[in-house]
């Protein structure tokens, strides 16, 4: 893991590379993940660590950002994320219609809003179609929404002196099949949860008792139906909007809250380090073999995080919305 520094210019100034005393890199596939750097607290590191400052590596695409930093005991301690965090300091007041186009909705949207500092959404051939009305959120929040609900990918990358969006999709491979007894993996931890899953949203509006205004938001999809309720009394009427046109808005809260209550179909595991990052990567859809648990999955990879410590990096994979198979 060689890394290098840059300030907010996008300027290198210091040469990590693996002259750190440990790393902490984690990466999402369409979430923001942590980033935690100690480095020994030199006079160079002293003058050059500070919040804002970005990480990036020799064999990653993906920047990091530095957000904390803080010298104890001699040492430097940088905390942050994958720089997508800067997107959550940049409002989008732009309402994206249902039916949009993901991406060149929220970069039209992009272009209509202060920006942040060196950064802009690239170009893309990915086309994606987001089905609800959705407004009024920071744009790393409105990317983390839409992109999980099409199973889409984010991340930015640094192109010069500049940041850029990039939006991903990799489609299935078949020929990505691992499994413990192949030697390609060992399984660290399997979760499958419904405590936290609802698919049915009644989604309460203006009014009072019975005359309250009520949408139903079904993403069950013929399962059994896991209901919530929804108040959302603070989304009120404009002046002459139709019942259909208040009824999008409120669907679209509905929708964005049983995105938080999915169920839990989780894998954790230790992939062979050579075949990681090369063979396949971050978003790249496997199936991994499970023949102890009787159980094949198959899924994304959603999420990666690498510990570096003395020369030795161990890796943990993540996969979500799992399809089960036995």
């Amino acid at each position: 893991m060689k890394l290098n520094l840059y300030n907010e210019d996008l300027d290198r100034i210091a040469i990590l590379e693996g002259k750190f005393v440990s790393c902490m890199w984690s990466e999402g596939y369409n979430t923001t993940q942590p980033f935690t750097l100690e480095l020994l607290a030199t006079d160079e590191y002293k003058a050059k660590v500070k919040p804002d400052c970005y990480v990036g590596r020799d064999d990653r695409k993906t920047m990091m950002v530095i957000k904390t930093v803080r010298i104890k005991d001699g040492h430097v301690i940088a905390n942050g994320k994958q720089a997508n965090r800067c997107l959550d300091d940049v409002p989008c007041e732009s309402i994206i219609q249902a039916g949009a186009d993901l991406v060149s909705s929220i970069r039209n949207a992009y272009e209509k809003s202060p920006k942040f500092r060196n950064l802009e959404f690239g170009e893309s051939s990915l086309t994606v179609t987001y089905d609800h009305q959705i407004s009024n959120k920071s744009f790393l929040l409105m990317c983390e929404t839409m992109c999980q609900a099409t199973d889409t990918g984010f991340r930015v990358l640094r192109e010069g002196k500049k940041l850029k969006v990039e939006f991903y999709k990799p489609e299935v491979n078949p020929n990505r099949v691992l499994s413990e007894r192949y030697g390609s993996l060992k399984v660290d931890s399997i979760t499958l949860s419904t405590e936290n899953k609802k698919n049915y949203a009644i989604v309460l509006g203006e009014g009072e008792g019975e005359a309250r205004f009520r949408v139903r938001v079904d993403l069950s999809g013929g399962e059994q139906i896991r209901a919530i309720f929804v108040d959302a009394r603070d989304i009120l009427r404009e002046e002459g909007e139709n019942d259909e046109s208040y009824s999008a808005r409120l669907a679209a809260r509905g929708y964005e809250q049983l995105l938080e209550k999915q169920g839990t179909w989780e894998c954790a595991m230790n992939p062979l380090p050579q075949e990681f990052g090369s063979l396949y990567d971050l978003g790249d859809v496997i199936t991994v073999l499970l023949p102890d648990y009787d159980l094949k999955l198959q899924a994304r990879i959603t999420r990666f995080t690498q510990q570096s410590q003395n020369n030795v990096i161990d890796t943990i994979l993540e996969i979500g919305n799992i399809t089960i198979t036995r």
